[in-house]
């Protein structure tokens, strides 16, 4: 997560299942303003694909960085 004053961006992988079976991976990116203290998504990009991914494995070190 990435927060410059009101704004804030966040990106995280995702792998999606139907039921036991893979779909595919990808990740999400959330664009967020903060709005009298509470935070409101204001934009989504969901990419995803079926080939390349890692299943189960940790694919990104999470960071916290406020300017």
């Amino acid at each position: 997560m990435k927060i410059d004053g009101n704004l804030a961006s966040v990106w995280t992988p995702h792998e999606f299942y139907d039921d036991i079976n893979f779909s595919h991976c990808g990740a999400n990116s959330f664009q967020m303003f903060n709005i009298s203290g509470k935070w409101i998504i204001i934009f989504i990009v969901d990419m995803g694909k079926r080939v390349g991914c890692k299943l189960g494995q940790e694919k990104n070190n999470v960071s916290l960085e406020r300017e």
